[in-house]
């Protein structure tokens, strides 16, 4: 055979190994992405479903907090109800995506352990619907995370359940430093 041939199959064969190398390549790049993109899929739809289904148990959170009992004696199980139903919907929450949210819901979620002192007009101006009102403000940010807005400010009924969170926890330190005299 001719030289030329040999060079013209040696060129041949060099470019189709060049080929196959970047087609493979090409292939192993794309199937890299869609693979991530799935995943990115799964993760999205995944948080999505753990805000959905925090927003159901915050409105069953809230709902029970609108039905507190008339006669004082009923208090102690209504607080234990909300705290218990908080405490069921923390898995939830811990799957929520946007650290800002999970603190937000986390926080209103606390203040339901603390529904009495939320409660207490005479010592805290609370209100009756104090508790109530702090789950609309859990909903209202969970329904702008899943709208993709950004969080609502804080609303007044958050602002007083800090307030009072603030009293208690002042009360508490004077408390503490008093019995370690």
């Amino acid at each position: 055979m001719d030289g030329s041939v040999w060079v013209g199959l040696a060129g041949t064969l060099i470019g189709t190994a060049i080929g196959g190398g970047l087609s493979i390549w090409a292939s192993v790049v794309t199937q890299n992405r869609q693979t991530k993109a799935a995943r990115d899929l799964r993760v999205e739809e995944k948080a999505e479903g753990a805000a959905d289904e925090a927003i159901t148990q915050l409105y069953v959170i809230r709902q029970r907090a609108r039905e507190f009992p008339q006669e004082r004696d009923g208090w102690a199980a209504w607080q234990r109800e909300l705290s218990r139903l908080a405490s069921e919907m923390e898995p939830a929450v811990l799957r929520l995506r946007d650290d800002a949210l999970r603190k937000q819901i986390e926080e209103v979620l606390g203040y339901m352990d603390m529904v009495y002192d939320l409660t207490d007009y005479p010592v805290h101006r609370g209100s009756l619907m104090l508790p109530s009102e702090v789950c609309r403000y859990g909903l209202d940010c969970l329904g702008a995370a899943v709208r993709n807005r950004p969080l609502p400010a804080p609303s007044p009924a958050i602002l007083k359940a800090r307030e009072i969170d603030a009293f208690i926890q002042e009360q508490v330190e004077m408390s503490r430093q008093e019995g370690g005299r």
